[in-house]
């Protein structure tokens, strides 16, 4: 019953924030659903990856059709539009609306009677808007009209060119200049072969003579092994990754530049990159400003990158020990959660780019792996460990708030922990009061410091609060957004256009967004034909997972079910809530699986709690263990500059 009811608060969390996404009644928030059978339409332009200034924006769209020759008893026309608009009907304004939420929201009647003519008719309508690209949604049932393929808008030479549907175009004219998932497996297949037969040759000696110590590495091997792939990876691309390549880094520098020189913590409206978290920052400063001193600002540059290839290998380590917490009496699924959680492709791009993800990362890492602690010891000390999580939870909270997502599961834990012991639940006081206490301390300073100094405790990175207003496109979403996927086993590169899955998807398996969130003078020199095809080699990987995660919907009999619940859980929460700010948000850069980092344990344990669920012949081990042979081997080869 009481995993029933852990599963319960994790499911109504998630749909507390779903409730959020989908009711909050910012203007912003444009999800746009075809109505009648008319379909929301847009001028034939292809996305634009750079952010920008608002600026307004006129786009005429125009329609011809036949009347007859009285007017119709119903000649309204319905008009929703992103945002302001005029309807004019053979050259005459029929009707208008201003910029605002009911635009779009809500649709404005216009009477076309007294414009009409007996034959053909040129209806036209100018949307304005300010916040990305003009659309409109139009439709009179008496009339025969609806919007659609069938209207017309400006091309990007000026001529009349079909209209496009608001889920037509919808990738990045780039990403064609990369091969396709296909064609880089088919370019790079051979180089599976020696990896997977070599894997496989020695899970199959390994089942015939068991006590040889060949075939099957212990974990701890394992777990050298991918430390290992992963430092050469770092030190070998060091000086062959240009330096300002990465997410926003010349802002992250620029951060990490004023830490240093006036010794504080800017204000959120004080830089691009200025309302993140500030850990990661003070620790940087220091080495940035004595390197600097003693050499120059390229070598503190450098330096950086080591700080920050530093911690992706503790999120290696803490994979590992999370690993041994889950499976303590199952050496084999230690070593397949360590492969295959270590050496993400998100975990092994993000330790070449300087900023605060991989810090935020190691340390949320180290809070699963106290839960899974937690979860499997005997006779825990509870306010020990509600001590030791807050403070975890605390620096974690001040590397990046994203770990905020977790506090429910949190809270779930410390008092799940209190009922294993037969204690009441006003046992749970002291655990939760020192949870609070260790974590506000740590990092409660620097929400005080937001609501002294700007009225509220967080502003994000899309908050007006911050001045310098910026839009992106596309601008807005649609149910195609929510429910599509497949367009990152084709074109992986940008297939954030795709929608959120896509999104999540090409950057979770490889460097989808070229590590930068607006085209950039290079992309990284990655070995793409590899990167892309490990769109297709890592499906099975995804489908372990999900059946992993699956597994755990039925009620949890001991300490690994539970471990693997709290994974399943942890990523359903921080997914809902990535779907939650892609709606609130609608531009293309908001969805990235690397705010996930921090869950690889989590990852590692679902892949491996998945792939128990296979037979235990030996073959089909054998052939599991080439699979991970040659992903991570076709992993840092894609990343091996």
């Amino acid at each position: 019953m009481l995993g029933r009811r852990f599963l319960f608060a994790a499911l109504a969390s998630c749909v507390a924030l779903l409730a959020f996404a989908t009711f909050a009644r910012r203007p912003e928030h444009a999800f746009l659903v075809a109505n009648g059978g008319a379909e929301w339409i847009r001028a034939a332009r292809p996305f634009d990856l750079v952010a920008r200034a608002p600026k307004l924006e006129t786009v005429p769209f125009r329609h011809r059709f036949t009347s007859a020759a009285a007017p119709p008893g119903d000649s309204v026309l319905e008009v929703q539009a992103l945002r302001a608009f005029r309807v004019t009907l053979n050259g005459k304004v029929a009707g208008e609306a201003g910029p605002g939420e009911a635009t779009w929201r809500y649709p404005r009647s216009i009477d076309l009677s007294p414009h009409l003519v007996p034959g053909l008719n040129e209806l036209r309508i100018d949307v304005q808007n300010d916040r990305g690209s003009p659309l409109v949604l139009a439709r009179s049932a008496g009339l025969g009209i609806a919007s659609g393929v069938a209207w017309e808008a400006p091309g990007p030479d000026g001529t009349w060119q079909p209209a496009w549907r608001a889920g037509d175009g919808r990738h990045a004219p780039i990403s064609s200049e990369f091969p396709t998932a296909w064609e880089g497996l088919r370019a790079t297949w051979a180089f599976l072969l020696v990896p997977f037969a070599l894997g496989a040759g020695a899970s199959l000696l390994r089942s015939r003579w068991p006590t040889s110590g060949a075939g099957w590495l212990r974990p701890s091997q394992v777990r050298w092994l991918v430390l290992g792939a992963l430092g050469v990876l770092g030190l070998h691309n060091l000086r062959l990754l240009p330096i300002d390549t990465g997410f926003d880094v010349e802002f992250h520098f620029q951060y990490i530049r004023t830490v240093a020189t006036t010794w504080r913590v800017p204000l959120a409206n004080e830089g691009w990159q200025s309302f993140q978290a500030p850990l990661f920052y003070l620790l940087a400063a220091p080495p940035y400003l004595a390197i600097t001193r003693l050499g120059s600002e390229g070598a503190a540059m450098l330096a950086m990158r080591v700080l920050v290839l530093a911690c992706g290998l503790g999120l290696v380590q803490m994979v590992y020990l999370a690993a041994r917490a889950a499976f303590p009496a199952r050496e084999d699924l230690q070593s397949v959660a360590t492969a295959a959680g270590g050496f993400l492709p998100m975990t092994v791009y993000m330790s070449h780019y300087v900023s605060n993800e991989p810090l935020a990362a190691v340390l949320t890492a180290a809070l699963v792996v106290s839960v899974f602690r937690l979860i499997g010891a005997a006779n825990p000390r509870l306010d020990r460990w509600g001590l030791g999580l807050g403070l975890l939870f605390g620096l974690a909270l001040l590397a990046k708030v994203t770990v905020a997502v977790l506090l429910p599961l949190l809270l779930a834990v410390l008092l799940r922990a209190v009922r294993r012991q037969g204690l009441p639940l006003r046992g749970a006081i002291g655990p939760l009061a020192r949870f609070a206490l260790a974590s506000s301390v740590v990092a409660g300073w620097y929400f005080v410091r937001n609501w002294l100094a700007m009225g509220t405790f967080y502003v994000g990175g899309w908050d007006p609060a911050r001045g310098g207003a910026w839009i992106q496109d596309p601008g807005f979403r649609t149910p195609a957004d929510l429910l599509s996927f497949g367009a990152s086993l084709e074109r992986p590169i940008y297939a954030v256009f795709s929608g959120v899955w896509d999104a999540l998807y090409s950057s979770f398996w490889l460097d989808g967004s070229l590590g930068s969130s607006a085209w950039a003078i290079a992309a990284p020199p990655w070995r793409y034909p590899y990167a892309v095809a490990c769109a297709l080699l890592a499906l099975p990987l995804t489908a372990a997972g999900i059946a992993g995660a699956l597994r755990t919907l039925r009620v949890p009999r001991g300490p690994t079910e539970e471990c693997a619940l709290f994974s399943s859980a942890a990523v359903a929460l921080y997914v809902i809530a990535i779907v939650a700010l892609f709606l609130s948000l609608p531009v293309f850069s908001t969805v990235k699986s690397t705010y996930t980092m921090g869950l690889a344990p989590c990852y590692g344990v679902l892949f491996a709690w998945g792939f128990d669920l296979l037979p235990r012949h030996r073959a089909v081990r054998a052939a599991l263990t080439g699979y991970l042979c040659a992903w991570l081997a076709f992993v840092f080869r894609a990343y091996f500059s």
